[in-house]
This record gives C-alpha cells, structure tokens and sequence, in this order.
C-alpha cells in the first residue's frame, strides 16, 4: 500500500484582497503545525500584551510588523494585513499508476 502524506494547508486572507496558501507537511495528522500554533498565539493576542515576554517558536519568527514561515519557501506577511485564515488538513495518497512510475 503506498504511504500516506499528511499536508495541512494554511490559507491566509489579506485585507487587500490577495490570499496566499502554504503547505506544510506534518507527520501527525491529528496535531496542527508548530507554526499554525505560533500563528494563532500571534493573532489572538490583544495588541497592548504584544511585548509580553514569551518564548518565540524557532520555525516562525516574530515581531510587531511582519510573520515569517519557514519551509520550502520563505514567506513574510504583515500581522495587520491578515484578515483571516483557516487550515485544512489533507491526505494525499499515491495512486498505483504514480507508484508504479516511481519504481
């Protein structure tokens, strides 16, 4: 049986206008990326305890302008600008013909 691959698609909506969406590949598809997780505390944060002092998670770097992800590619996103966003978690299994291929 070909091996399963566990993704979670985070699609972020931007007050412009412009969504963007970033894949992450996770090994437990029960549990949501450590920089989901880093997003979310970021977000839900009321503004004036932004300077809190709270350990930073190494994969997603903070500050007061920008958030930054870190994987395959590296995107940089303005906390203001971020409208909304939601995650999905997908399951992608090969086919026997893209296995087949791959021997």
């Amino acid at each position: 049986m070909p091996e399963k691959i566990f993704i979670q698609r985070l699609a972020l909506y931007l007050k412009s206008g412009t969504n963007l969406v970033i894949d992450f590949k996770v090994d437990d598809p029960g549990s949501t990326c450590q920089q989901i997780e880093a997003l979310k505390k970021v977000l839900d944060k009321p503004e004036t305890e932004e300077t809190a002092t709270e350990p930073k998670e190494e994969a997603l770097e903070s500050n007061n302008e920008f958030i930054e992800f870190k994987g395959q590619r590296e995107v940089h996103v303005r906390i203001e600008e971020i409208a909304a966003f939601e995650v999905l978690s997908l399951v992608l299994t090969p086919t026997q013909k893209e296995t087949a291929k791959a021997e």
